[in-house]
């Protein structure tokens, strides 16, 4: 019995390996060749540059050379070759499926476009309108270019003016391995107002940024840059280097509820009269009522270990600390703020917009270096407003009164978003 079952085995093993090797002598012939896939391009033209591939031997060598036929025409973007059985019956009756992605510019009029035209046909030109509050309405187009530097890459040119002047460069990538998710840098020229001091602000700047998800809900980022600084008839150069961390549970960025979202953050600065590092926590939570009312807290503070330059310094008033104030209606090295808000949705949640109430509480203060927090008065205003979130639009209107002023301020707020 021992004997007869090493018999079997052998001849087990005997078939299995004459069946490999059969399977590895034997790559079929090409019987077929189909096109499929995204593009204008006539099949009978693809099938030209695959060229006369039936009857030949189906080799792993024979689909990396159409491959690389297809890919050397400069009409597609991506292409892939696949080996498929035509009959059950008969493996040796090979189909080639030539699955193709046309690049950006070909058309039937022009199959071999240059690369002014690809890269043309790849733009997506979007406007920019946006308001903030104190600064005014910023207006203009953002041109954009997809997948020119590889997979999940984007090179975009913001062209502004009103608000925030602007001509920038920026580039990024997004990474799906390894520990880095995007790297991003841009280069420009930007010219805003201060608020506070009411003259020109224009800064030429290069820049850089690194950012890694550790979990769904934690963010780690680095950065670097260098700025020429013009601030009326002040010259300086400033460059930073930061570092910074975010916890957010958010799932609705544009309605949060029952989460929280805290970032934190330290600045290098130098500058020409000296250095200073500068230390940034936002925290915020939001947590659901009754209905679908959600109560809103914030607490901000900023924080320099040396005095800063005028135009550096931290803009107390307005819809991002304190309402009832105008923009930079304080403005010093070091600031404090306190928000609490109850929003009130007045329409569905299934509804396409959203609209609704709030009312609000703001208190805050900014401070000079070598003075304590505890010693600050804080300026305090509260009032209430509307808001309207379309799919690419929101709007903000707030009217608050400013406690030790007694003066009514509107804060109006508006950014459209293209996702």
């Amino acid at each position: 019995m021992r004997l007869e079952a090493w018999g079997w085995r052998l001849a087990a093993v005997l078939f299995l390996g004459t069946t490999v090797a059969f399977a590895q002598s034997s790559p079929g012939v090409v019987g077929e060749v189909r096109v499929h896939g995204n593009h204008t391009t006539p099949d009978a033209e693809v099938l030209a540059t695959v060229g006369e591939v039936v009857g030949q031997p189906a080799t792993d060598a024979l689909v990396a050379e159409v491959t690389t036929r297809l890919e050397k025409s400069g009409r597609f973007e991506s292409v892939e070759v696949r080996k498929r059985f035509r009959s059950i019956k008969n493996p040796d009756d090979i189909l080639l499926m030539v699955v193709v992605d046309e690049a950006p510019g070909v058309s039937l009029d022009n199959l071999t476009p240059g690369p002014i035209k690809k890269l043309r046909s790849s733009g997506m030109f979007l406007p920019i309108l946006d308001s903030d509050d104190g600064y005014g309405l910023t207006y203009g187009m953002r041109m954009s270019f997809v997948d020119q530097l590889g997979p999940r890459s984007r090179i975009t040119f913001p062209f502004s003016w009103g608000g925030e002047r602007q001509a920038r460069a920026q580039l990024e990538r997004a990474f799906t391995r390894g520990p880095v998710d995007r790297i991003s840098g841009e280069g420009g020229i930007r010219r805003s107002e201060n608020p506070h001091h009411e003259i020109g602000d224009t800064r030429t700047f290069v820049q850089g940024h690194v950012d890694s998800a550790i979990q769904r809900w934690l963010r780690i980022g680095a950065g670097a840059g260098i700025e020429a600084v013009e601030f009326g008839e002040v010259r300086d150069r400033l460059s930073r280097a930061d570092a910074e961390v975010t916890l957010d549970t958010r799932v609705d960025p544009a309605f949060p509820r029952n989460a929280v979202q805290v970032t934190g953050r330290i600045e290098r600065l130098s500058f020409d009269a000296g250095r200073a590092n500068r230390r940034t926590a936002d925290a915020r939570a939001y947590l659901g009522l009754f209905g679908q009312s959600v109560l809103a807290v914030r607490g901000l503070s900023l924080t320099s270990t040396a005095p800063l330059p005028e135009y550096e310094k931290a803009l107390l008033g307005g819809a991002a600390t304190v309402r009832g104030y105008d923009v930079g209606y304080r403005a010093d090295d070091n600031l404090a703020a306190l928000s609490a808000e109850l929003r009130l949705p007045v329409t569905s949640p299934l509804s396409v917009s959203r609209f609704g109430v709030k009312v609000f509480a703001d208190a805050g203060t900014s401070y000079p270096f070598g003075s304590r927090l505890a010693d600050q008065h804080l300026d305090l205003g509260y009032g209430g407003g509307v808001y309207l979130q379309l799919t690419i639009i929101s709007l903000s209107l707030d009217l608050a009164r400013g406690h030790d002023t007694g003066h009514y301020d509107w804060h109006f707020g508006m950014g459209v978003s293209f996702k």
